[in-house]
């Protein structure tokens, strides 16, 4: 069997990694995200009248980045996506509101909790643009009734 001399081997391994070095970085990732306008979305949550602190928005859309939000202890909120920082893009998204073990009423201070009809169906789907509006008020009702929510809800996740 004949022997390979060792300067061979690793001329061998460098031109390999090279050669995939280059492929890859010709081809690239493909892990550019889209480019999107955003738009700065804020607002309040209140809870029978009562701005309420840390309590969990998302604006859900089935194409488009969904948006964060908790409520400070004003009760107020300003939307974020994990990619594209502070901001929504433009698009329609709904509405969902859940309380977390720290959900308080802002003026009370007493520990509340956001009925989950809020966060499983949604408030409402609202369309987001650059000229519409930008500022949301959300009153929810400990007690809702069929008209408060989402009824029927397309865009809620499985």
């Amino acid at each position: 069997m004949p022997t390979i001399h060792p300067a061979f081997r690793i001329t061998a391994f460098t031109n390999t990694a090279a050669a995939f070095l280059l492929l890859v970085s010709a081809i690239g990732c493909g892990d550019s995200l889209p480019s999107y306008e955003m738009v700065p979305v804020s607002g309040v949550v209140n809870l029978d009248g009562a701005p309420v602190a840390n309590a969990n928005l998302v604006f859900y859309s089935e194409t488009l980045p969904r948006a964060f939000a908790t409520t400070d202890n004003s009760g107020t909120f300003q939307l974020e996506t994990p990619q594209y920082g502070e901001g929504i893009p433009e698009g329609s998204y709904l509405v969902q509101i859940q309380s977390s073990d720290q959900t308080i009423d802002s003026q009370s201070g007493k520990s509340v909790s956001i009925p989950i009809v809020y966060g499983e169906n949604g408030i409402e789907v609202i369309t987001i643009s650059s000229d519409g509006e930008k500022t949301f008020t959300f009153d929810l009702k400990s007690r809702p009734k069929k008209g408060d929510y989402v009824s029927e809800n397309s865009m809620a996740e499985a």
